[in-house]
């Protein structure tokens, strides 16, 4: 490698880990996954100034590439994972299938991701392992996302698929026991998850 090269390649190190670097307070966990983080928007917010498109959406490529992978059956054995629409709305319904028999556990899940991130398939591992340790059915809700649409959609989305699975019809069709559903989520899941249950909880009063 001639001078050159080493005079090259180091002054790109040090622009990358300068544009990267952004000072975080002492404490913070894994301040480095913060900082590419960080710097992935900062730079997809570039590439939409220059025309290519949406910054949210190039974030979603970055997660596909990097950091998602959907679960094979190996992760957990024993659950049937079937993906199906709600009212129109795309679900990943997990069903265990090691239980006593009988009536099971019923389960909604909000994934999270700022309302514009995410999908089902992105926790496709946790939920396996929930439908399978609490021998219960889980519902996973592909509710669309931003910029797609905006708000009230994903929640409209969240709260058509919560009332299709209440339905005594499918309540049934899943062996599911309707004194035993709860929703769930995290992050902007956590706030679909308290707005659907106070919805349904108002409208069933």
């Amino acid at each position: 490698m001639g001078p050159f090269s080493v005079v090259f390649t180091f002054l790109l190190t040090a622009s990358l880990a300068y544009y990267v670097y952004t000072p975080f307070p002492d404490g913070v966990e894994e301040p480095w996954k913060l900082m590419l983080l960080d710097a992935t928007f900062r730079t997809a917010a570039k590439f939409q100034r220059l025309g290519f498109g949406h910054y949210i959406r190039s974030i979603r490529r970055f997660r596909e590439v990097l950091l998602e992978s959907d679960a094979g059956e190996d992760f957990v054995p024993g659950v049937k994972v079937s993906d199906v629409t709600f009212s129109g709305v795309p679900v990943r319904v997990y069903e265990a299938s090691g239980g006593q028999g009988g009536l099971r556990r019923g389960l909604l899940y909000f994934h999270g991701g700022g309302w514009a991130l995410g999908r089902a398939s992105s926790y496709d591992k946790l939920t396996r392992i929930v439908s399978a340790e609490l021998d219960a059915v889980v519902v996973s809700v592909d509710y669309r996302l931003y910029p797609e649409v905006q708000f009230p959609e994903p929640y409209l989305d969240c709260l058509a698929a919560a009332k299709h699975f209440l339905s005594a019809e499918v309540l049934s069709r899943y062996s599911v026991d309707p004194e035993r559903v709860g929703v769930s989520g995290d992050s902007a899941g956590g706030n679909l998850a308290a707005a659907v249950a106070q919805e349904v909880h108002t409208r069933c009063s």
